[in-house]
Order: C-alpha cells, then sequence, then structure tokens
C-alpha cells in the first residue's frame, strides 16, 4: 500500500508539472510592434504587430479618443488570416484631427472568447515638428597689435559645440488581456486539477477493493 501511495503521489506531481506547462504555453501574447506607445503619427503609417496565436478566428484593428467615456471605437481594418510580426494595415491618419488617440489590436478566438491590447499614440499632422535651438557661439575680433617689429597679431576665433538636445524617453508599450481569456484559462486548469484528483480517488478505491 505504501509503494502504491507514493506511485500515485508521484504521478500527481507528473500530472501537475504537465498541466502548468502547458498552460504557460497555451496563449502566446499578442502584440503592436509598431507604431510604439506615445509615438506621434503623422500621414499615412504601416501598422506592424503579431496575431497568430492558438484557435485565432478573426482580428481586428480599431482606434478611439484617449478619453473615451462611450467605449466607442472606430473600425480601421479586419484580418481573417493571423500573421506574425508582420503588416496589418496601413492607417491615412490626414483625415482625423489632432490629438491623443488609443490603438486596439483583438483577436477573437474560436470558443468566443478575445486577447486584446491597447497602444496609446499621438496624431499630429498639423504640428510643427520641434527642432533643438542652436546657440550662436562667440566669435573675436582680429585686434591689431603694435610692437616694435612691424608686424600683426591676430587672434584666431574658437568655435565652441552647440549643446545637444536631451532626447526624452518614450512610455512603455501597455499590454492587456482581456478578462473573458483570463477567467476561461483559469476555468480550464481548475477543471484539469479536480478530474485529476477524481481519478486518483478511483484508482485508491479499486485498489483497495
Amino acid at each position: 500500500m505504501l509503494n502504491l501511495y507514493v506511485r500515485l503521489m508521484k504521478l500527481r506531481l507528473f500530472l501537475l508539472f504537465v498541466l502548468l506547462l502547458t498552460a504557460a504555453q497555451d496563449d502566446p501574447p499578442i502584440k503592436i510592434t509598431s507604431p510604439l506607445a506615445g509615438d506621434v503619427l503623422r500621414g499615412e503609417v504601416t501598422i506592424t504587430g503579431t496575431t497568430d496565436i492558438p484557435n485565432f478566428f478573426s482580428a481586428q484593428l480599431d482606434f478611439s479618443y484617449a478619453s473615451n467615456p462611450t467605449g466607442t471605437w472606430f473600425a480601421i481594418q479586419t484580418l481573417s488570416q493571423p500573421v506574425t510580426d508582420s503588416t496589418l494595415t496601413t492607417w491615412n491618419t490626414t483625415s482625423i484631427s489632432d490629438g491623443d488617440y488609443v490603438l486596439r489590436l483583438r483577436v477573437n478566438l474560436i470558443d468566443n472568447t478575445f486577447q486584446e491590447i491597447t497602444v496609446p499614440v499621438k496624431i499630429g499632422n498639423d504640428m510643427t515638428p520641434s527642432t533643438p535651438t542652436v546657440v550662436p557661439t562667440a566669435t573675436l575680433n582680429a585686434v591689431e597689435v603694435q610692437i616694435p617689429t612691424p608686424f600683426l597679431l591676430a587672434a584666431s576665433p574658437t568655435p565652441t559645440t552647440p549643446p545637444r538636445p536631451t532626447p526624452t524617453p518614450l512610455p512603455t508599450n501597455p499590454a492587456s488581456l482581456g478578462p473573458t481569456a483570463i477567467y476561461a484559462s483559469l476555468g480550464r486548469g481548475a477543471l484539469v486539477i479536480i478530474g485529476l484528483f477524481v481519478l486518483s480517488g478511483l484508482i485508491l478505491r479499486l485498489r483497495r477493493s
């Protein structure tokens, strides 16, 4: 009986390890690789990303105002085939007023769940790109010095290097998963663990009988 109990415990640990490994590899994340969070977009912008995940059904790319109290999204592109780090669409931003917006990539799955990710961006077609201010350098005028010998000494102008603008770091790219996908994954894991314990109980009962 002791050996049987030890074998069952090893079987449970092995099945639990397989379950955790499967859950970790179940849903690789979707992503928008370009543009990045905080980018200023002008004209036609190529949007790239990844939608190739298990149980893919379709994908859609939308945008909304950064302040979106009504939850309204405007469609940019619908995709019927999964892609990996490839072009999703080319977005013409000239028909949109300048301001803060949010891009959303949503992947619909076969089981009627979905995963999505959002990226905040800024439209700035009417904005003048900022240029670094160049500080004028001081120039020394030639000075004539009278000395006993008949020749002139002139001071050479010394150029100075203008300061370089300091680049502003961009914010990180936030990523979010839909609550439905998270709850579905947790539910599947709970059902598998319950099934394993029921199976172990039946095996022990059969052994004792």
